[in-house]
């Protein structure tokens, strides 16, 4: 039997709503809704008060259903991922006030424009990476719901590379 499907036969066991579930292990009542629709997973937390209430070993649901231990993979990677994306966009917001702050303090020169462009560049590459990953663990899990939180820092760091560009291409090929 699969994990939906016991969630769903030891609740009407109980006699209780899915509202009242959702009370007892502090989540939504759509949070339970979607578990036993299949349309998401309950996290490592729900799942312990979630044995706790229907009294079943932790054994019994990670077995019964096996696709939440992958679910719990795929989100361990995303969180992963999600915080080594913050150094390359941090550094490109510094690059940047770098190249901002040569207007008021003087110049740079050339090869330090280039430089920092070329940087500025070459810290898309994670996150390039990072996107591609999500949408691969997507396909590999049909029901996880993955976010698409790479998508705002990307588009940020892109305007920044381009604003950059736009304001420090002139300055390259000043004699």
């Amino acid at each position: 039997m699969e994990l939906s499907e016991t969630l769903k036969e030891k609740r009407k066991e109980l006699s209780m709503t899915q509202e009242q579930v959702a009370e007892k292990i502090f989540v939504s009542q759509k949070s339970v809704s979607n578990w036993e629709t299949k349309k998401t997973f309950p996290d490592i937390e729900s799942l312990i008060r979630l044995a706790h209430l229907y009294d079943l070993s932790l054994d019994h649901l990670l077995l019964e259903g096996s696709d939440i231990v992958k679910d719990i993979k795929v989100q361990a990677e995303l969180s992963t991922m999600k915080k080594l994306s913050i150094p390359p966009f941090i550094t490109n917001i510094s690059l940047v006030i770098l190249l901002v702050s040569q207007k008021w303090w003087g110049n740079l020169s050339t090869q330090a424009t280039i430089i920092i462009a070329i940087s500025l560049f070459s810290n898309f590459i994670p996150l390039f990476y990072f996107k591609s990953r999500a949408v691969n663990l997507k396909n590999e899990l049909k029901n996880s719901k993955i976010s698409n939180w790479f998508v705002v820092p990307l588009l940020v760091m892109i305007i920044i590379f381009a604003v950059g560009l736009i304001i420090f291409t002139p300055t390259l090929f000043k004699k």
